[in-house]
């Protein structure tokens, strides 16, 4: 990206224009007065052929290759399973410039930036989190225990590429929850509440959506704590993406590839043991999960297949504790990961207060729509 830049205004002969439009010393009120100018102009050229010719192909501007009304359908199921203590909104198309690559470290390159210091929505869990924040901040005081619990149908946009027979789009409409609260009782007791109703919300859907034309079989729940993967990663002087990029593979495991004598992945945290000392405080914390949440979940749907992945990489840097994916079997026989979500510190950072606690879930609902519906052709 440098070189091109570099490039560029060498072409141009503009210098070192990157750098003082870039530093301090332009406020972001005059910066967007500049830019708007520029576009302003630019725009004064462009004619109706050039608007066609900008719509066929851009790939952004693309309509969604699913009906409108399964969508909604899909929206009215999650939301009549939803616990009626959360609030339904609807997001604004765009939020804070910064937020996914400030709060989480996501690759700003993935995300649209408007010059009005704005960002088209790429992840609606994010921007949850800040309107629950924002709603904490409200409270008289962050002493309140008032719990703060979002849910919203959102179309987010992303700029990655993919190939043209995935499933995957470049925007796409997914159900997210986000839960907020100052954990008074200690034990994480407000993210494993958060983190077990959101699970049961997700759950209660696909069984019903049984009896709406979609065919969503082997249903899985595997929970991990992303912090056993940090510490193996920061004591081992591993690099993270090169880590993430490698876990992509099915057949690779960290711990082999390490020499940690830990299993991938293994049904009872209870039978986890401990043979690396410095792995111990994650360990007992999934030990604790399973004996708070998921026991009573294995009791509730027994037709869900709950396990423990020790050797989830993906997620590290997003989520800051307990996490979980949800995953099911469509009719071609092919197992996908549909939903999930986790223990997230962005509360903690936007309130500067440690007593924050924060957990966030999503759901593919077009994802679903295209790949579950049963007798449709699907991959």
């Amino acid at each position: 990206m440098k070189s091109v830049i570099e490039r560029i205004l060498s072409n141009m002969g503009l210098g070192n224009i990157v750098e003082a439009l870039s530093s301090e010393n332009i406020d972001w009120a005059d910066f967007h007065t500049l830019l708007l100018y520029i576009l302003e102009n630019r725009i004064h050229n462009i004619n109706p052929v050039d608007i066609m010719k900008n719509y066929k192909e851009n790939r952004f501007s693309a309509t969604a290759s699913v009906n409108q009304k399964e969508l909604l359908e899909i929206d009215r199921m999650l939301y009549k399973v939803l616990p009626g203590y959360f609030s339904a909104i609807e997001l604004s198309p765009v939020s804070a410039i910064g937020a996914n690559s400030v709060l989480a470290p996501l690759d700003p390159k993935i995300t649209l930036s408007t010059i009005r210091n704005l960002e088209v929505v790429s992840d609606s869990s994010m921007a949850l989190s800040i309107e629950c924040a924002h709603r904490r901040r409200l409270l008289k005081t962050l002493r309140e225990n008032t719990e703060i619990h979002l849910a919203t149908s959102h179309r987010m946009l992303r700029l990655q590429k993919f190939s043209k027979d995935s499933s995957l789009t470049t925007h796409f409409r997914a159900f997210a929850l986000a839960s907020a609260a100052r954990d008074t009782e200690g034990l994480n007791s407000f993210e494993l509440s958060s983190i077990s109703a959101h699970i049961k919300t997700w759950l209660d859907f696909l069984i019903q959506s049984l009896d709406s034309g979609y065919e969503a079989k082997n249903i899985s729940v595997a929970i991990s704590d992303i912090r056993l993967i940090e510490k193996v990663v920061s004591d081992k002087h591993i690099n993270r993406e090169e880590l993430i990029r490698e876990s992509k593979n099915r057949t690779f495991s960290p711990f082999r590839a390490y020499s940690i004598d830990l299993p991938d992945v293994i049904d009872s945290a209870d039978n986890i043991a401990i043979t690396v000392p410095e792995l111990e405080t994650y360990i007992r914390e999934l030990q604790f999960t399973e004996k708070q949440i998921i026991n009573s979940l294995r009791k509730e749907y027994p037709m869900v297949h709950f396990y423990f992945d020790l050797k989830r990489c993906s997620g590290a840097g997003y989520y800051s504790g307990i996490c979980y994916t949800v995953t099911a079997r469509n009719s071609a026989g092919n197992q996908h990961s549909l939903a999930g979500g986790g223990a997230c510190d962005w509360t903690k950072k936007l309130l500067q207060s440690k007593k924050e606690h924060l957990v966030t879930s999503g759901f593919g609902t077009e994802f679903f729509s295209k790949l579950f519906r049963h007798n449709r052709s699907v991959a």
